[in-house]
């Protein structure tokens, strides 16, 4: 195994982050829940709110208003690759703000062929290691392309698009994984250490 890093911080999507107005579909960062700690188990992703409320990620298998592949449970990004975006789009890309459940504090870039024998994450409190199997990288769409580049209001030419979308592909946007089968359902919280298998 390989350390990737620390997780800094973990959250969730109650509800979808794009919503229809009329004026069209809009990425709406504000509808993340930052949250103490996860739970990952075999259908997705759920937390527990400090008032007991159990709280469904909107890629869990069991949410009423899911919409989505059932591969796509659990999304993973990274402090550099936000870096990366901030540096050019602006100060507004801050960690997370693409709604990753989980965002690793790691110095470099992360792709594909670093992930794809899967990633296991260390509880620090109980030292238990959780397995991860990779699916593929989170594809951007056009709403956070428009939001990365501060253009909801008016929408950006094909071409910019495009050259956006591409900068934010291949992971940069962050990567979708799955909880191995046969693991018990996992614990993730600031702290925890994650590794790369392989």
């Amino acid at each position: 195994m390989r350390e990737l890093g620390r997780v800094k911080l973990v959250q969730l999507q109650p509800n979808g982050l794009i919503i229809e107005t009329p004026h069209g579909y809009f990425y709406d960062a504000s509808r993340r829940m930052v949250v103490d700690r996860l739970t990952i188990t075999s259908r997705g992703v759920e937390a527990v709110t400090p008032q007991g409320e159990r709280v469904l990620d909107i890629h869990h298998l069991d949410h009423p208003d899911k919409a989505y592949d059932d591969d796509d449970l659990v999304c993973i990004g990274f402090t550099s690759h936000y870096q990366a975006m901030r540096a050019r789009f602006g100060e507004h890309m801050v960690d997370g703000i693409a709604g990753e459940n989980i965002i690793i504090e790691c110095e470099r870039e992360v792709w594909t062929e670093d992930l794809e024998s899967g990633i296991a994450i260390e509880n620090a409190q109980t030292g238990e290691l959780a397995y991860l199997d990779f699916v593929c990288f989170a594809a951007p769409c056009e709403e956070f392309s428009h939001f990365a580049a501060q253009s909801q209001d008016k929408r950006l030419p094909a071409a910019e698009l495009k050259t956006i979308l591409q900068f934010l592909n291949n992971g940069r946007r962050g990567f979708l994984l799955l909880l191995r089968p046969g693991q018990e359902p996992a614990t993730v919280q600031p702290g925890d250490t994650v590794y790369a298998l392989g």
